[in-house]
């Protein structure tokens, strides 16, 4: 069974950055908004939604193109980033 999430260290890897740069980067509306779960023990974590890792490595070729968060902000409000079949 596939998951129907994706976890806040899969976003991470694939843009080969930590948790925390994936909450900022959050917080700048680069990546899209996440759920917030609480697990007992395993206390509060994130869950993204399946396109969120294909976004995030795609944030950061842009960053590593030269745009700045509001210009990469922009270019999603356009519309460039095109999420792959497995984002529903």
């Amino acid at each position: 069974m596939l998951s129907r999430w994706a976890t806040t260290e899969e976003v991470a890897t694939a843009a080969g950055i930590t948790g925390s740069a994936v909450m900022k980067w959050a917080g700048k509306h680069v990546l899209p908004a996440y759920t917030v779960i609480y697990g007992g023990r395993r206390g509060r974590s994130a869950r993204w939604p399946l396109h969120a890792v294909a976004q995030a490595s795609w944030v950061r070729g842009q960053l590593d193109a030269g745009l700045s968060f509001e210009e990469i902000r922009e270019a999603l409000e356009r519309g460039e980033f095109k999420p792959g079949p497995t984002s529903e």
